[in-house]
């Protein structure tokens, strides 16, 4: 969900393949958790994710061990680099505010509220969006109505916002370049 967020991101496959190792003598089977693709100015770039409970990788890392060695063989002889993360690197801000705007991004388009709420922002500059909502309408009952419709201009990317952050009607927010 996180990867989804990412902007930079372009393709996200998950159990993305699978892959045959030795280890004491027999072939064994791996399939890594996450695959994905990052678009940046110097290039793209690959990354394959395994993800595991930190307690349960420390606890076990001799038998995770040969099949993370054989997937970092793997994706080295393609390009790619093998990351293993745990829990503690992924509930972060940027998980939240991930689970907290997916639901807004689908949602139909009420044109009215989008574009004063563009309108106003364009003459405000970088601002929150409690100040946001405050200049473009007076009632707060049409404030509360038009609020879906600003969570859904930032989970499109269409108003820019720090993600990696805790998103509150105080963090900044500004129309993006």
């Amino acid at each position: 969900m996180a990867l989804d967020f990412d902007p930079n991101v372009f393709t996200v496959q998950v159990q993305p393949f699978s892959l045959n190792y030795q280890h004491e003598g027999a072939t064994r089977r791996y399939t890594p958790d996450v695959r994905a693709d990052y678009s940046y100015a110097e290039g793209v770039e690959t990354v394959v994710y395994e993800v595991k409970p930190w307690e349960e990788l420390h606890v076990h890392w001799a038998m995770y061990r040969p099949r993370f060695k054989a997937a970092v063989h793997y994706c080295r002889s393609h390009g790619w680099r093998f990351k293993v993360m745990t829990e503690r690197q992924i509930r972060t801000p940027l998980l939240d505010n991930a689970k907290f705007l997916r639901r807004y991004r689908n949602l139909p388009e009420q044109a009215f509220f989008i574009e004063q709420l563009l309108y106003t922002l364009r003459a405000l500059g970088k601002t929150t969006p409690q100040a946001l909502l405050a200049a473009s309408y007076w009632a707060e009952e049409t404030r509360m109505t038009a609020l879906p419709m600003l969570w859904k201009l930032i989970a499109t990317r269409r108003i820019a916002a720090e993600l990696c952050v805790p998103l509150t009607m105080s963090a900044p927010i500004w129309l993006p370049a």
